[in-house]
């Protein structure tokens, strides 16, 4: 049942978030979103420290999207989430255990954080759907940031199917599972997969909004 969830959860968030991204609505130039829901962080910070980052790069579209733990605070973390492409934004996120508490917007050149709302997470509604067929195995997966030992799920459903590689060695910033972070997503003709990975970033030099 675990393995089950964490499928469907992987496929959730980029169903629903453009890129595999946080969010993925609007166009480019100033554009930044104005919300964010609660449970809209696909990451798992169980583990994580301050300085990691990943980079993914989804094909075909040329979209990238980053996330970086930028900062600590009591039991949450500041995580920034920024996107390149199609949309050019940020997201800061003060995320504790899975759930945004808040939440702030930049578009590509703005010099402040803009406070966003935080929206309490839509409701599922409806019956249970039908449960994909999951194939599992262990093998090695080579992305442009290097060649990771990764545990390999396949799922196919009545109209769609999916190839996820997830490892231990990736820091389960982006989109999480118990076999460690996302190493590289293949499904319906699209391709995300881990381009870069750090533990020394920096948080942005956009400054926090005037209280």
């Amino acid at each position: 049942m675990a393995r089950f969830g964490t499928a469907v959860l992987a496929m959730v968030v980029c169903a629903t978030f453009s890129g595999c991204s946080l969010i993925g609505f609007g166009g480019g130039g100033g554009y930044k979103p104005a919300e964010v829901y609660e449970n809209q962080f696909g990451g798992d910070l169980s583990t994580a420290k301050v300085g990691q980052s990943v980079t993914y790069a989804t094909e075909p579209g040329g979209m990238k999207t980053t996330v970086k733990v930028v900062g600590k605070e009591g039991d949450a973390f500041l995580v920034e989430s920024w996107m390149e492409g199609a949309v050019n934004y940020g997201l800061l996120l003060k995320v504790s255990g899975k759930k945004i508490t808040e939440a702030f917007a930049a578009a590509k050149d703005d010099k402040e954080w803009t406070k966003i709302t935080v929206k309490e997470a839509v409701k599922a509604q409806g019956g249970d759907a039908p449960k994909p067929e999951i194939k599992e195995s262990d093998e090695k997966k080579e992305v442009k940031a290097g060649s990771f030992s990764s545990h390999r799920m396949d799922i196919k459903g009545s109209n769609y199917s999916s190839t996820m590689w997830y490892s231990k060695d990736v820091p389960k910033l982006h989109i999480a599972s118990e076999h460690g972070g996302l190493v590289c997503m293949e499904s319906s003709g699209s391709k995300t997969c881990l381009e870069a990975k750090a533990d020394d970033a920096k948080p942005s030099a956009i400054e926090m909004p005037k209280k």
